[in-house]
């Protein structure tokens, strides 16, 4: 036949057939009949279904399945997660056949398949063989760092140059320098030096005279001398304290949105200062600034809370929200701690295992136990000079109280009543149009009056009011008119009128000036402004004696500003200036109530009672810690 094959070929091609045939395939619920290899068939699996969660980038719940010393550890919540020759009990092979949703693995994603699971049973029951060295990745021993090892003494290199090293810190340099082929730097004249050491130790250029004496210090110790009096100068604390303070975040306000002061900051400051210009030891300092109070060191521990707080009005008020805001400040005092003394950042551990520093939540925590005690509160500091300084101040509170027993006889009479405030003589009456004299209006005020003969009228300030953010500024006025007593009133103050303006003093510029208060024209921007704050008084001149009967002022006749409003003032006029006649007058309202003293003087009245009624109060139910009656003589 001519394309017949060998009887030989025939028959092997036929039993191929046969065997192939013969033997059923195999399904995927059939695991594998030969012995399971770990790297062709469990790796895979691992690698598809497990390392997004379980290996180099991500351990959850402290389980790795990329490296085999891990992998047989187990996590934190099942113990060793491959039991060999025992896959039932196995937790990694219990968790990827589960449905529980809060149990089965993985939890996202497409689950492993009958025939994958049936692998890894077979591989788990047959002794879980897992070769050494066929890991892709290694384990990386965080703690073999060099900034975790002891600091050694290396012996200094050896240099070509012997002559320029003059310490063995300078070979290290030169060293380094022919190690690039670079030659050092000529070196720099005295002056240059001077300054530099200068900058570098204590932030300040030599003066002329520190010049010309190290200029003129031919010692063969003068370098070191200039360097031991740099080190001697309280300059040099303040300027290397700035940078440990800078480390520790330290700050005169408490952060966050509010960034509210801290008043009492400034002893950390100081004794931070005092440490570097005492030369205190490294060791020494990390312990006062951790556990100074226990060291006669209280100012040393403002290093626990010099990182920023949430203060109680910047939290809610429901449990919760105040646990939390716990957590977060000794979360700060920690972070500080180690970023400060360790150099780790050991903040992601509150959460979880750090990934990049060897610290563990448990560590994490552990630490945090040292400093659970600590609150972000003021005390008293106990030191020397703050106990001199009590002293002191109990010794001015007596001198104090004697002061304020003295002053007291000269308070104003108490007028608590506004229709008692504005007193007028009896030829002047209140102008209905107007709204009275108290309080005064910013838009107008007039004070009407039995017409009177004067040439000149002095509007003298005693208060004005508060500005809601600067407080007591200087009051202002946009026109003062004076009005003759006529059919047809004409305004006499007009300086077209020729009557001239002085006042007590003027704060200038393009819109406030003295000329502004009578040239007719109303508004801010042409007005007049005193140069005391609360204070100050303008006299106006007439051309000639007339007879006026009303007078009018205001802040702003346009009705935009009522800030720096006089609130009281005494309004004269008169023929001349020595027989001037009392208009009107608005006494100041008493003082603003407030939480330390009180004091209200009356005309001496005989009495066995005294009865103080409570009308209002700023929030909730009233208090008083005490309540003094004087008599005549000013005694208790």
């Amino acid at each position: 036949m001519k394309n017949a094959q060998p009887l030989s070929i025939a028959l092997n091609g036929l039993a191929f057939f046969l065997f192939v045939t013969a033997r059923p395939a195999l399904s995927s619920a059939n695991p594998i009949c030969d012995p399971i290899d770990f790297v062709r068939d469990i790796r895979p699996i691992l690698q598809t279904h497990c390392y997004a969660c379980h290996a180099a980038s991500k351990q959850k719940s402290n389980l790795r399945l990329d490296i085999k010393s891990e992998a047989f550890k187990g996590g934190d919540n099942y113990g060793p997660s491959i039991i060999a020759n025992n896959s039932t009990d196995s937790p990694l092979l219990q968790l990827v056949t589960s449905h529980d949703p809060d149990e089965q693995m993985p939890p996202e994603g497409e689950r492993l398949s009958p025939a994958q699971i049936a692998t890894l049973k077979q591989w788990i029951d047959e002794g879980a063989n897992w070769p050494n060295g066929v890991d892709l990745a290694k384990l990386e021993d965080r703690r073999d760092h060099w900034s975790f090892k002891p600091i050694q003494n290396p012996q200094p290199p050896s240099v070509n140059d012997q002559t320029w090293p003059r310490s063995d810190l300078d070979r290290f340099i030169l060293h380094g320098l022919e190690q690039a082929h670079l030659r050092p730097a000529l070196e720099a004249t005295r002056v240059a030096w001077l300054r530099r050491v200068s900058f570098d130790l204590i932030g300040l250029p030599p003066t002329s005279e520190q010049v010309d004496n190290f200029l003129n210090d031919h010692r063969p110790d003068a370098y070191e001398q200039v360097v031991d009096d740099l080190l001697r100068s309280p300059r040099y604390g303040e300027r290397w304290a700035q940078h440990w303070l800078d480390v520790v975040r330290y700050a005169d306000t408490h952060g966050f949105e509010v960034n509210t002061e801290r008043p009492n900051a400034w002893p950390y400051r100081d004794y931070v200062i005092q440490a570097f210009n005492r030369d205190t030891p490294y060791d020494q300092f990390i312990r006062q600034q951790i556990a100074g109070d226990t060291l006669g060191q209280d100012a040393a521990t403002g290093f626990l809370i010099t990182a920023s707080v949430l203060l109680p009005g910047q939290i809610g008020q429901d449990e919760p929200s105040k646990r939390l805001a716990r957590q977060d400040s000794l979360d700060e005092i920690v972070v500080n701690i180690g970023q400060t003394f360790l150099g780790l950042s050991i903040g992601c551990a509150r959460c979880h295992d750090h990934k990049f520093d060897p610290i563990s939540a448990q560590e994490y925590y552990a630490m945090q136990a040292f400093v659970a005690g600590v609150e972000y509160d003021d005390r008293e500091l106990r030191t020397p000079e703050a106990d001199r300084e009590r002293a002191d101040a109990e010794a001015l509170k007596t001198q104090l109280k004697e002061i304020d027993q003295t002053l007291a006889q000269f308070e104003p009479i108490a007028q608590p009543k506004l229709s008692e405030r504005a007193k007028l003589s009896e030829r002047a009456k209140l102008s209905e149009s107007a709204g009275g004299l108290d309080p005064t209006n910013a838009k107008l005020n007039e004070v009407s009056f039995t017409p009177l003969m004067a040439k000149f009228i002095r509007f003298t300030i005693h208060d004005a009011n508060l500005h809601p953010t600067l407080g007591l500024i200087e009051p202002c006025i946009d026109e003062f008119e004076i009005f003759s007593a006529e059919t047809t009133p004409r305004n006499m103050a007009l300086a077209t009128a020729g009557t001239l303006v002085t006042a007590s003093g003027s704060r200038t510029s393009d819109i406030h000036r003295i000329e502004h208060i009578n040239d007719g024209l109303y508004g801010n921007s042409r007005s007049w402004m005193s140069d005391e704050a609360g204070r100050g008084w303008v006299l106006l001149k007439l051309a000639e004696p007339t007879n006026i009967n009303k007078i009018t002022w205001s802040r702003d006749r346009e009705g935009k500003f009522n800030d720096r409003l006089v609130t009281a003032y005494t309004l004269e006029a008169g023929a001349t200036l020595a027989a001037m006649t009392e208009v009107a007058a608005v006494q100041p309202a008493r003082s603003v109530i407030n939480a330390r003293f009180n004091s209200d003087r009356f005309q001496p009245v005989k009495t066995t009672r005294v009865r103080f009624t409570i009308n209002a109060t700023n929030t909730i139910e009233p208090c008083i810690d005490e309540l003094e009656i004087y008599n005549t003589h000013a005694v208790n």
